[in-house]
């Protein structure tokens, strides 16, 4: 497959193989589609959603509702061991 690429589009490519991030121009389109399909699995998310709801998840951790890991494993340990009947 050949690929036509803009003015702009070619520029990029170019700074990142000068910049020495990329080996090949290939690599910098190779990047550019796995960043795409990661994008199309998970989502994007708006402009400070995702500092909003990282910050949401360390404050979580300072309340009083946080949840241990010992106490979700033992929770899963317990599910685990009655579906097997124990």
């Amino acid at each position: 497959m050949q690929v036509s690429l803009s003015n702009e589009l070619q520029q990029f490519v170019d700074e990142k193989l000068a910049s020495g991030a990329y080996a090949t121009p290939e690599d910098v389109l190779q990047a550019a589609v796995a960043s795409l399909r990661q994008s199309e699995q998970f989502g994007d998310f708006a402009p400070g959603e995702l500092d909003s709801l990282l910050a949401e998840g360390e404050r979580s951790l300072n309340d009083d509702s946080a949840v241990s890991a010992e106490s979700v494993i033992g929770e899963l340990k317990r599910r685990s061991a009655n579906r097997r009947g124990s």
